[in-house]
Formats: structure tokens, C-alpha cells, sequence
């Protein structure tokens, strides 16, 4: 059960209804279980927020009271998913939602691990709950920001690299300043460390290539219809970097020196900053659900529930449970047994569930009853009415 689960809105979606359930509250555990059982809902949600009456018919009447702070990943907002087969794209999903936690949760925001609870939503992706007394109270707009922190929203280049200004020259009784780029350092905070470890990152994959697929890498990313990299001015900022006598290249001294004037010329150094932004900040951010993070009065999978389109149990866990946690194995509920149904199939389907592979042909095949549960939600079959075990 969540935490003040008496305070909270639940809502149900059911196998036989198009609408949502919702403005329900249960004051006894007890209440709840009866409900589940009678009314069989196919999803099961409570909000993240806690009101003086959660079950007033308007959000007005509630009265909000404060709100967990929810994360919500899945594989619409994961690059890379796209075209995957579901096992790959739930370890893709599952890869960024543990970059989420370690670098910005724990690490960037400084959250304590006992104040985040992990949960499998039981579909694509996962979802994280911050129940930290410091966030209860934040307003949705308060909520964006961190929303926009993690994504990198609006981050300003020139802010990456402050310019700092330098007595250049003097005639007569006027002085000439000009002003250099700051590199960022590891040993800086948020942002400026996080590009400087991509910086670091790309430059090692670039010095790693020969010298042609390098220049095409580069002029690669710069490439966009607002604006043209010239083919010079690529050439130029490749040889700035990486041509010269070993210890002396511009890589070299940006590692050694934490320097950004390796460029011989200015719109080289241009080159690189756009670069940075166009490949280092994409690399380093954070994704979530915005919407989800901002919201103070949003609805959430039940933990412990099923998910009513994969037969998927919504499996609450600590950040350490998380590594080796396998969708297939840890979340194929233990309600669902072994006793054998015979499942229609309109194409061939290959599934991996407990520890056991199927690899099921096009029309009648006979699983057991968690695969069959599995494969009816997820519509890769249908129950054969016409078998004995129907």
C-alpha cells in the first residue's frame, strides 16, 4: 500500500468499461482488497497527491494537501527504442531510468535513496516516487524546473563557457579588451560538470577514428537547416584539436589545463560550442515523462497491481534491486499457474516468461496459464473457445 493511502485519490480502468473510475478513496486496507476482487479492474491508479478529502466529486472540494514528486519513464521518451522488440526495449528504458536516478536523483539533487521507491509499471517503462518532505509542498511550476533541469531545457551554451574579459592592449590612453571562453571542469557543479564529461567523452570517440571518418562525424552534427558549418572551418577546428607534437594538441592541453584557447581562430572555437550543444547536451540529459514530474494532482499505477494490457505485476523495488531485475521473470505474477490453455495465435509469437522460452506457431498452440495470461493482454492471441480448458 502506499504511503497515507487514506489521503489519496484511487482510479480504476475496467476490461468492460471505456472510462476512467476515479475520485475513490479507501480508508481500510481492507476496503480496498474487497474492491480489487469484486469489481475486477484491468488498471488500478492512485494519485500522487494527498487531500484532506480524496474523495470529493471536484478537485476543488479535495483540498490538496501536497504531492510525491513522481518520475514516469517509458519508451516514449527514450531515444533509441524505437523498432526494438519489447524485452530490448525495456532494457533500454531500464538503462535511462537508472542514469536518472544515479546522476540527477541521487547524485545532481542529492535526494536520500530511502526517500526514492522504484516500481516496474508492469508496461513500457518505470516509474520513480520521491517522498521527500522538502518536495510534498512544490507547485507544478516549482515541478517544471526540475523537470527542466534533468532535460537540460532551455540550457544556455554561452553559460557552459562564461567569457571572461582581459586587458588585450593599450594605445594612448585607451585600453583594448577582449574576452576568452572558460572551459568547464569536472570539479564544477550541475550542468558545467555534466557537459565537461561529454566533452571528454566525445573527444575521446573522435581521437579514436582516422582522420576522415572523424571530419565526417563532425561535420555530421553540425549539419542543420539554420544554419552551415563550412568544410574549412570543420578542417580547421580537427586540426586544432588533434594534429601537433603529442602533449601539445588542443586535446591534450583542454584535459592537462582545463583550457578552452586551443583554437587558432575564433569561429573554430564557435564550431566546437556548437558541437558541444548539438551532440554532448542530448547525450547527457535526463528523460521523464514531463507532464507526469509536473503535475500535483496526477493518477499512478497501484503498485502490486497488474497491468491490464501485458498481465505484467507492477513490482515495487529499491534503486539496488533494480540491476538485476528481469521484467519477465520477476513480474509474471505467482497467482497465475501452470494448468494448460490452448491459445489462437494470428502470426507466429516468441515470448521468454519465468524460465521458459515459447515459441508458438500461427493458429492453436497449448501454454500454460501465465503465458496465456501474458499473450492475451498483450493481443498476440486469443483463448481458443472451442478447446476442453476453455
Amino acid at each position: 500500500m502506499p504511503d497515507r493511502f487514506a489521503k489519496r485519490e484511487f482510479g480504476f480502468m475496467f476490461f468492460d468499461r471505456t472510462f476512467v473510475m476515479r475520485h475513490l478513496s479507501f480508508p481500510k486496507r481492507a476496503a480496498l482488497r474487497r474492491y480489487l476482487v469484486e469489481q475486477v479492474p484491468s488498471h488500478a491508479y492512485y494519485s500522487c497527491a494527498y487531500y484532506e478529502k480524496p474523495d470529493a466529486p471536484t478537485m476543488a472540494e479535495k483540498n490538496w494537501l501536497g504531492a510525491d514528486l513522481i518520475f514516469d519513464l517509458d519508451a516514449d521518451h527514450v531515444d533509441g527504442t524505437k523498432g526494438l522488440s519489447y524485452e530490448k526495449m525495456l532494457e533500454r528504458v531500464k538503462d535511462e531510468v537508472i542514469r536518472l536516478i544515479d546522476e540527477f536523483l541521487l547524485g545532481d539533487l542529492g535526494f536520500d535513496g530511502d526517500s526514492l521507491k522504484v516500481a516496474f509499471s508492469g508496461g513500457r517503462g518505470y516509474h520513480v516516487h520521491v517522498n521527500d518532505p522538502r518536495v510534498i509542498r512544490l507547485s507544478n511550476h516549482e515541478r517544471r524546473e526540475i523537470v527542466d533541469y534533468v532535460t537540460g531545457t532551455d540550457l544556455d551554451i554561452d553559460w557552459v563557457f562564461p567569457s571572461t574579459a582581459f586587458e588585450a592592449r593599450k594605445f594612448k590612453d585607451r585600453v583594448g579588451m577582449e574576452y576568452r571562453r572558460t572551459m568547464p571542469r569536472l570539479e564544477d557543479g550541475g550542468w558545467r560538470r555534466r557537459i565537461r564529461r561529454g566533452i571528454d567523452e566525445l573527444l575521446a570517440e573522435l581521437e579514436a577514428l582516422d582522420e576522415a571518418e572523424a571530419l565526417k562525424r563532425i561535420s555530421e552534427a553540425l549539419s542543420s537547416p539554420e544554419k552551415e558549418t563550412g568544410e574549412k572551418t570543420v578542417e580547421g577546428m580537427y586540426t586544432d584539436l588533434f594534429k601537433g607534437p603529442e602533449g601539445k594538441r588542443g586535446v591534450d592541453r583542454m584535459r592537462s589545463d582545463d583550457t578552452f584557447e586551443v583554437f587558432s581562430q575564433k569561429r573554430y572555437g564557435d564550431a566546437f560550442m556548437r558541437l558541444v550543444e548539438m551532440r554532448v547536451k542530448g547525450r547527457m540529459k535526463g528523460e521523464t515523462d514531463e507532464p507526469v514530474t509536473s503535475d500535483i494532482k496526477r493518477l499512478i499505477r497501484l503498485p502490486s497491481s497488474l497491468h491490464g494490457k501485458t498481465g505484467f505485476q507492477v513490482v515495487p523495488m529499491k534503486r539496488d534491486d533494480l540491476d538485476n531485475f528481469d521484467p519477465f521473470v520477476a513480474a509474471v505474477p505467482d497467482a497465475f499457474g501452470t494448468q494448460e490453455v490452448t491459445v489462437v495465435c494470428e502470426k507466429p509469437v516468441d515470448a521468454r516468461l519465468r524460465d521458459r522460452t515459447f515459441s508458438l506457431e500461427q493458429g492453436r498452440n497449448v501454454v500454460p496459464e501465465f503465458a496465456a495470461v501474458y499473450l492475451v493482454c498483450r493481443k498476440l492471441a486469443t483463448i481458443d473457445s472451442e478447446s476442453e480448458n476453455y
